[in-house]
């Protein structure tokens, strides 16, 4: 298992490109990160590879072959963590039968960057065959239907939504996700100052959102489990609650 703890990664500017970002891979499990050009997904996988050294963060693996604990701190250059955390070009998945080299195929972690639509197939055959875990990235969480075990959608280098992709495809939660299933993409930065990042482009705006800053949330869904997502909708505490949005009526539910 890969657990990734309070990264944050940058290149110089004001705003990092990653910020306190924090998720569990289960061994085995494909993790779909979603999220717009500019989101932080490069990012957060050149950091998993020891590619790019993040200011702050740990990455804790248990090796797959049994071997002891390890722990990684994410802000040292780890040029041998590509031996358990190995990258592959998305070209691997253009054909049916992806062939990878002998340190891919024996990695704890295959990390992908911008995987194409209709990859799902293709990664499906990698996980089942070398029984590895996965990180791949993508811009829509819809790419990957039918092989993602859990997603996590970044915005403005946030996660603002995680939880096992059969619910977040059945009902997303964060305002972003649902741009992302129709196609709403474009790469506007986060709007400064406080409140939500996300609330200039919101159409589920509130006026509690210009000043307060919603962190990532457990909320409840259908079958009694749980999801994580970053929206004063879902806060029972936000002072303004006539404008909460119904997630029915407005239309939420499962994605085309």
């Amino acid at each position: 298992m890969l657990s990734v703890r309070q990264v944050t990664a940058g290149f110089g500017g004001d705003r990092p490109a990653l910020c306190e970002v924090s998720f569990d891979l289960p061994a085995g499990a494909v993790l779909g990160v979603a999220g717009e050009p500019g989101s932080g997904r490069s990012t957060l996988t050149r950091v998993l590879t020891g590619d790019h050294v993040a200011h702050t963060g740990t990455l804790t693996l248990r090796p797959r072959d049994g071997g002891p604990e390890i722990e990684l701190r994410a802000d040292t250059p780890r040029p041998s963590r590509a031996e358990r955390l190995a990258a592959a070009s998305p070209r691997v998945l253009d054909t049916a039968d992806p062939v990878l080299t002998p340190r891919q195929r024996h990695a704890d972690v295959l990390v992908i960057d911008d995987a194409p639509a209709g990859s799902a197939a293709a990664l499906a055959r990698l996980r089942d065959r070398y029984g590895f875990a996965i990180v791949v990235t993508c811009t829509g969480p819809g790419a990957l239907r039918g092989v993602a075990d859990e997603v996590a959608v970044l915005y403005g280098g946030r996660i603002v939504e995680h939880g096992r992709a059969e619910d977040v495809w059945a009902g997303p939660h964060h305002p972003h996700t649902i741009d992302l299933f129709r196609g709403r993409d474009s790469a506007a930065a986060p709007s400064g100052g406080p409140g939500c990042p996300y609330r200039a482009r919101c159409a589920y705006r509130m006026r509690v959102c210009d000043d307060t800053d919603p962190a990532l949330d457990l909320i409840t869904v259908g079958d009694g489990g749980t999801t994580m997502a970053a929206c004063l909708q879902y806060d029972r505490d936000v002072p303004d609650p006539a404008l909460l949005t119904d997630r029915r009526t407005a239309g939420l539910g499962s994605p085309a």
